[in-house]
C-alpha cells in the first residue's frame, strides 16, 4: 500500500464498517447501545490515531514534513474514513434497518433516564428547583422516547460530524506536533559503498 492518505483513509472506513457490523451482527439485542457507544468511544479513536501515526511514521522515513503537511496529511486520513464510514452507517440505519436504529435510540434514552434516575435518588433531601428540573427531563425523555422520530437526520448528522472533525483536527495537531520534528530515517536507507 502506498502511503498516500486517501488510501488510509479508505483503509479506515472500511475497518470501521467491520467493526460497525461486527457490533450489529453479535450485539443486536439487550447490550447494542452500550457496546456502540464503548466501539465509538475507546476503540475507534485509537484505531483512527494509530492509523494516522502509520502513515505519518511511514512519510516521516523518506523525508522530512512541515507541520501544515503532517496535519494535512492526518486529517485527510481521519476525514475520508470517518466521514464515508459515517454516511454508510446513517444510510444503512435509515433505509435498510430501521429497527436497529429504533433500537439504538430507545436504548440510548432509556439509559439516560435510568442514569437520570438513580442521581436524583442518590441525592438526600432536593430542593424543590432540583425535583422541578428532575420531573421536567424525566417528561421530555419519556416524550422523546415515546416519538419515533430518527436519529441520523440531517441535523444530528452535522452535529455528530462537526464534533469527529473537532476531534479529527484536535488529534491531527498534536500528531504533527511531535512529526514535524521526526529526523528522516532515509539514510539507513541509502546504499553503502561495498568493501
Amino acid at each position: 500500500m502506498k502511503n498516500k492518505p486517501t488510501q488510509y483513509g479508505l483503509l479506515l472506513a472500511a475497518i470501521t464498517l467491520i467493526l460497525f457490523f461486527a457490533v450489529y451482527f453479535c450485539f443486536i439485542g439487550f447490550n447494542y447501545y452500550i457496546i456502540s457507544i464503548q466501539v465509538n468511544f475507546f476503540v475507534l479513536p485509537a484505531l483512527y490515531t494509530l492509523v494516522s501515526i502509520v502513515l505519518l511514521y511511514k512519510l516521516t522515513n523518506y523525508k522530512k514534513l512541515s507541520f501544515l503537511k503532517c496535519l494535512q496529511y492526518s486529517f485527510t486520513t481521519m476525514f475520508i474514513g470517518g466521514t464515508l464510514s459515517y454516511l454508510l452507517i446513517a444510510l444503512f440505519f435509515n433505509y435498510i434497518d430501521l429497527n436497529a436504529q429504533q433500537l439504538l435510540q430507545d436504548q440510548g434514552l432509556n439509559k439516560m433516564l435510568e442514569n437520570l434516575n438513580s442521581e436524583y435518588e442518590s441525592i438526600q433531601n432536593p430542593s424543590e428547583e432540583i425535583t422541578l428540573k428532575y420531573n421536567e427531563y424525566v417528561n421530555y425523555l419519556k416524550v422523546r422516547i415515546s416519538r419515533n422520530e430518527s436519529f441520523f437526520t440531517i441535523k444530528n448528522s452535522s452535529i455528530i460530524l462537526s464534533v469527529l472533525y473537532f476531534f479529527y483536527f484536535i488529534i491531527s495537531v498534536l500528531l504533527s506536533i511531535f512529526f514535524r520534528t521526526r529526523i528522516s530515517n532515509a539514510t539507513i536507507y541509502s546504499h553503502s559503498p561495498t568493501q
